[in-house]
């Protein structure tokens, strides 16, 4: 690996800390705080108020969208390649562009949106559910994440044009075709000793 490649891939790991480390917070406050109030309920009959409330809408929000880009960040979402691995590098660029592309698009529309109604729930003074909870401030991480998310799309895709992912591709196709080769070679493995051929036969 070269300089540039260590120094690029040092710099993403201040990013994910500064996305990873307040999801970890919250979630083991989300934690303790959910422990306590069954423990309390349980034994003092005296639960935490509006748990619920806060757990749905400012806890697991946080979470979900934090980690939407950490996942980006990681390379980690979930990939389908089934088939793109069999196509030629072109097209297979072309796939990737074109699918980072579309998801940007997507991720611009969500962050546009999120904006207006964050701005609306503000107006309104938007709580959680029917209890007393201030929950309108959460909304405004939407755009602020998909606003990230569309970035980060972005750059995935010139990437993709570039081919920087044709590598990962090749290793993909080359895992692909040993998988098949193992395939081949055991059925050819499990004909039975005790049998002839219809030529040995003949």
């Amino acid at each position: 690996m070269s300089a540039s490649a260590r120094a690029s891939g040092a710099r993403p790991n201040r990013l994910r800390l500064l996305i990873e480390v307040p999801a970890v917070i919250v979630l083991f406050v989300m934690m303790i705080h959910v422990t306590a109030n069954a423990l309390l309920r349980a034994f003092a009959s005296s639960p935490i108020q509006n748990t619920l409330e806060i757990t749905q809408y400012i806890y697991l929000p946080i979470i979900a969208l934090l980690g939407f880009i950490a996942a980006q960040q990681r390379g980690e979402h979930i990939v389908a390649d089934l088939v793109t691995h069999y196509f030629p590098r072109p097209v297979r660029r072309g796939v990737l562009f074109a699918g980072y592309t579309v998801a940007l698009i997507v991720s611009a529309g969500f962050a546009w949106f999120g904006l207006e109604e964050a701005l609306h729930a503000r107006e309104i003074g938007q709580t959680a559910g029917v209890s007393t909870v201030v929950s309108w401030p959460v909304l405004f991480l939407v755009p602020v994440v998909f606003a990230v998310l569309t970035v980060q799309f972005g750059i995935a895709a010139v990437r993709a044009l570039r081919g920087a992912e044709d590598e990962d591709g090749d290793g993909d196709a080359t895992v692909a075709g040993d998988i098949d080769g193992e395939i081949q070679a055991g059925h050819s493995s499990t004909v039975p000793t005790g049998t002839t051929s219809d030529s040995e036969k003949k």
